[in-house]
């Protein structure tokens, strides 16, 4: 009888993390669009290293971060570039994904498309917990069934 011998135990290598947006290097354009249940939601178009444009629906719960080497107030209408800008999407488990922001235009919407995101965020939990109500508020308004 003849034992095999196990080969030894590979060492585990790390992972590389997951990415948000697969593929994606460089951001495109940047929307806040309602969905059809009128929840707002981030939606990305992204290039791919061919130049392919994708589209992508941004997590909820991701955290965006833009880096600018270089500020772009409002005032400076004269730049048109950003070059070595970038914007960053990073969920909670970890998956991130960094894409180049080449333009001020873009950089603008990012922003814009993030505030208008954050505003209707709010105003859509605002007007739930205005119709769920509270406990103990039904019956309050004086009027009982007839």
């Amino acid at each position: 009888m003849s034992r095999r011998k196990s080969a030894p135990a590979r060492p585990a290598q790390p992972r590389a993390p997951r990415a948000v947006f697969p593929g994606a290097v460089a951001l495109r354009a940047c929307a806040l669009i309602f969905e059809g249940t009128g929840s707002p939601a981030l939606y990305v178009c992204t290039d791919d290293h061919g130049g392919v444009p994708r589209l992508f629906r941004v997590p909820d719960a991701a955290q965006v971060t833009i880096t600018t080497p270089r500020p772009a107030a409002p005032e400076d209408r004269g730049r048109v570039f950003l070059p070595g800008s970038t914007v960053t999407f990073q969920t909670p488990d970890g998956r991130t994904s960094t894409l180049a922001l080449h333009t001020v235009r873009l950089y603008r919407e990012v922003l814009e498309a993030l505030e208008g995101h954050a505003q209707a965020t709010r105003a859509a939990q605002e007007a739930r917990a205005a119709f769920e109500g509270t406990p103990g508020e039904e019956g309050t308004s004086g009027q009982g069934a007839a």
